[in-house]
């Protein structure tokens, strides 16, 4: 690889700003493209980065023997970047264990001459006949734009831009309720200043999904010379009916071709969406190299080693899901639209509707009645028209509420 960003002085220098307190980062001579921090509570050396890289690659000088009495931990190398194979001399006591951790997810699309074509490979007519009908349906119901920031930014448009990206996150795992550890503010600290200095290297680039002026959904990604990196995406999860995931896809998909790209990674996290999409699985390994002839070096390792086998044992078991969310509830957190009072309710389907002096017509983006917004969307899914027709209507006495369009109604009834 001749251009991972997760190695670039770029990265390295902002994280080890907001994580290493400045300091210089450590290189050694026997192991290229790679600087490291000594961990101050066992010194092990950890990888610029930690486990916040989607991707690290390394080559190995068997020449050099800075290695020696010392242990060094690399998070998250994908078997694919092509690490050359470990061969030491005989002579040598550098040693490795290999630790998988994550399965990861990606679209080779080396082999494709667009995106109908990789689409065709691995969805049926039906599938695709269902991703045009919903980006149709997104496109007629709201005023929708697709920007792809890469490059130049102002200022003040990154930062209003960063800011939704934080509340659409923080609205999505509030409805999930479950904690997400970007969202703690060292790490988004990070980001910000991070993602900020790489879009203008175009190193880092911003697919922003506009209803109006108001992103619904925003993909980070990172750039090596021919691979996207999809990082953190998310979308308003009141649109969740018209499938904004897979429509923000298929334009990355696009900017790939359009860019002679040949990798679009999905890097780990196991998800549905990502098995359907990807035509390659491939394993995230931890390796940790360390001296053989040295007791401390090989008691670090092995320390290591059990560490990381006990963490993925305690993943399978789903221990971290439980973890999350109830850190998620130690934090007092608590779903941002969906409280007790709206959680139970019944449709009814409406013929005709004529407004009395019964109801009344409010502002369904108040904030008063943003819970509204998702049955709102789900209504417009399957009564596509422009947003701009509908009128929403509470009953005076009555926890009742009218949806109507131009041609058709619903009420819903809180229970």
């Amino acid at each position: 690889m001749k251009t991972n960003p997760f190695t670039s002085s770029q990265f390295e220098t902002t994280w080890s700003t907001h994580f290493n307190e400045e300091k210089d980062l450590l290189a050694f001579d026997f192991i290229k493209d790679v600087k490291f921090i000594k961990n101050s509570s066992d010194g092990i050396y950890i990888n610029a980065g930690r486990n916040l890289t989607k991707g690290i690659f390394y080559d190995l000088d068997y020449s050099k023997q800075d290695y020696k009495n010392k242990t060094f931990l690399i998070y998250d190398v994908p078997d694919y970047f092509g690490v050359k194979e470990f061969n030491p001399p005989k002579n040598s006591s550098l040693r490795l264990k290999t630790i998988f951790q994550y399965q990861g997810f990606l679209m080779d699309i080396s082999s494709y001459k667009d995106q109908d074509e990789y689409i065709n490979a691995q969805f049926s007519s039906k599938n695709r006949r269902e991703f045009r009908s919903n980006q149709r349906r997104l496109e007629t119901c709201f005023d929708i734009t697709y920007s792809f920031i890469h490059g130049d930014i102002s200022p003040s448009e990154f930062e209003m831009l960063f800011e939704q990206f934080h509340a659409l996150l923080s609205k999505r795992f509030a409805d999930k309720q479950t904690n997400y550890h970007h969202l703690s503010p060292k790490k988004w600290n990070f980001y910000k200043d991070l993602v900020y200095k790489m879009v203008h290297s175009k190193q880092a680039s911003l697919l922003v999904i506009y209803n109006g002026k108001h992103p619904i959904g925003i993909t980070l990604n990172f750039h090596s010379e021919d691979i996207l990196f999809e990082t953190i995406t998310v979308f308003d999860p009141d649109y969740y009916k018209f499938s904004i995931g897979k429509t923000s896809i298929v334009k990355l998909l696009e900017w790939c071709f359009e860019n002679n790209y040949k990798i679009s990674d999905f890097s780990k996290g196991d998800f549905v969406y990502k098995h359907k999409w990807s035509n390659l699985v491939y394993d995230f390994n931890y390796h940790i190299l360390y001296d053989s002839k040295s007791v401390a070096s090989v008691l670090k390792a092995t320390y290591a080693e059990l560490y990381f086998k006990l963490k993925l044992f305690l993943r399978r078991r789903k221990v971290n899901e439980l973890y999350r969310k109830y850190k998620f509830l130690l934090k007092g957190g608590s779903s941002e639209n969906n409280s007790d009072t709206h959680q139970n309710f019944k449709f009814e389907k409406l013929d005709d509707f004529n407004p009395s002096e019964t109801f009344n017509q409010i502002d369904f983006k108040s904030e008063a009645y943003l819970f509204l917004l998702q049955f709102v969307y789900t209504f417009l899914f399957a009564n596509p028209e422009p947003e701009s027709n509908i009128k929403v209507y509470k009953h005076n006495s009555k926890n009742e509420y009218v949806i109507s369009g131009t041609k058709k109604a619903q009420k819903i009834i809180f229970i």
